[in-house]
């Protein structure tokens, strides 16, 4: 059963790990990444950062991180494959260290294939769980606000858990990355973060049996705490506040209601065959491992309380996410809705497996999961090869014309360009027939041009 079970699951690591690097191959640069690269060239790599700050947005450790590549790579967009990949490798490596600090908590260790694969199978979920994975995955910009601060948080959480001496560095180094990364972001962990040691220590459980791990935690709370204070006192952040509409609880509340019907009717049954087929193949693993690992509490019980925490965490974010933004946020902000949602599936999913809550053969479930899974990504990678590779090549030839035409047209005229081809699971740099719009202005900005650019309309 374990032999098979791992067979099966690295068949489907295969396929989901192919059609990411294929994804990742067709990635283009797109919208704000014009604007970054351009506004570097202005302002120079560090200088751009303290503008930032100053003048739009606090978010420090992200800009300086998203800068470092574009100043590196600029408009090569052949260097640019190499970050989606290195995001998922963290991804990957960061879980799969954590699930092996995790397991041994519990007084047992998986093998360094099975925590490989379980590592594997959570990015794949929370991949195919993303409200827009081409913003999510494969738009560079998004990535150090939000993909980054979760990768992260996995080697922070990795970190804590180690009994490495040294370990304590790259844990403040992590969540001084956290906190000066994305305020909503920060905001969510700190809570959990604060709310972990205030109960340890008045209950008295938990991590005060643990005084050396309290203690470390203590140490990098301060870190992260100065580094989320660095983020709020930014000018930035007041400046571009004051472009947002008015800040409203009432307003906020109905808002997040709107947020989670959405999230139930939507969102939730949309992602339905990947549920599915994620949480039978979590509840084998956790049928493998149900003599090792002993929980004293019911499944029901730990159902409740789970459901409880991610309840509450989800209605605090998205409240939060209406109340600053009076909007219900971007794809890519919600990416931590994702996250949450996906670990709690395999959190369920795998106690279930050690509780034996299915009284069906294990064999039976995790062929139907495997199978679901093995035909949806045949399908995505068949279709979304087509559709990928015609959006590059035509990406590519716009981008030819306008290195070619920018030095030639030095003239403020305007130049219509033919529409891109839709672009799947990619983020598309389509950009408007309207010169004024910011996606034609950035690209303006990014190449440099003296001449305004517009797409062709129907």
């Amino acid at each position: 059963m374990y032999k098979h079970l791992n067979r099966t699951i690295t068949l489907i690591g295969i396929l989901f790990l192919f059609l990411y690097l294929m994804l990742s191959y067709y990635s283009r640069l797109a919208t704000d990444d014009y604007y970054f690269i351009g506004d570097i060239k202005k302002h120079g790599m560090f200088e751009q950062v303290l503008f930032q700050y100053m003048n739009w947005t606090g978010r420090y450790s992200a800009t300086t991180a998203a800068n470092i590549f574009y100043n590196l790579f600029g408009l090569n967009q052949s260097y640019y494959f190499f970050l989606p990949v290195v995001s998922l490798i963290l991804l990957i490596i960061g879980i799969r260290l954590f699930v092996l600090q995790l397991f041994r908590v519990f007084n047992s260790e998986p093998s360094l294939v099975s925590a490989s694969l379980i590592a594997v199978l959570f990015s794949g979920l929370l991949f195919f769980m993303s409200f827009d994975i081409g913003e999510s995955w494969f738009w560079y910009c998004g990535y150090s606000s939000y993909l980054w601060s979760i990768i992260a948080l996995v080697w922070a959480l990795y970190f804590l858990l180690s009994t490495n001496p040294i370990s304590i560095v790259g844990a403040i180094f992590c969540f001084i990355y956290i906190g000066g990364a994305s305020e909503l972001y920060a905001a969510i962990i700190g809570l959990c973060y604060t709310f972990i040691l205030l109960y340890s220590i008045f209950t008295k459980k938990g991590l005060w049996n643990n005084k050396h791990l309290l203690k470390k935690m203590f140490t990098v709370y301060l870190f992260f705490a100065l580094a989320f204070i660095v983020l709020l006192i930014a000018p930035g952040n007041y400046l571009r506040d004051g472009l947002f509409p008015e800040h409203q609880l009432g307003k906020a509340f109905i808002i997040t209601a709107k947020s989670i019907i959405k999230l139930f009717v939507f969102y939730l049954p949309s992602k339905l065959i990947y549920i599915i087929g994620f949480a039978g193949l979590f509840y084998s693993f956790g049928r493998v491992y149900s003599s090792k690992i002993n929980i004293n509490k019911s499944f029901s019980s730990i159902f409740k309380s789970a459901t409880i925490i991610v309840g509450a965490l989800l209605l605090i974010f998205y409240f939060l996410v209406a109340y600053v933004m009076v909007e219900t946020g971007p794809a890519r902000v919600l990416f931590l809705a994702s996250f949450l949602i996906s670990v709690y599936i395999v959190f369920l999913s795998f106690i279930g497996g050690t509780k034996k809550i299915v009284e069906t053969q294990n064999r039976t479930i995790y062929i139907a999961s495997a199978t679901l899974l093995v035909l949806t990504l045949l399908f995505t990678i068949f279709n979304n090869y087509f559709i990928a590779s015609r959006y590059a090549t035509a990406h590519d030839e716009r981008t030819v014309t306008l290195e070619k035409l920018k030095s030639s047209i030095t003239t403020n005229t305007l130049l219509w360009l033919k529409p891109l081809p839709p672009s799947g699971m990619l983020y598309s740099a389509e950009i408007t027939a309207d010169t004024t719009h910011f996606t034609n202005r950035e690209v303006k900005m990014g190449f440099d041009l003296k001449f305004n650019v517009a797409v062709e309309k129907p």
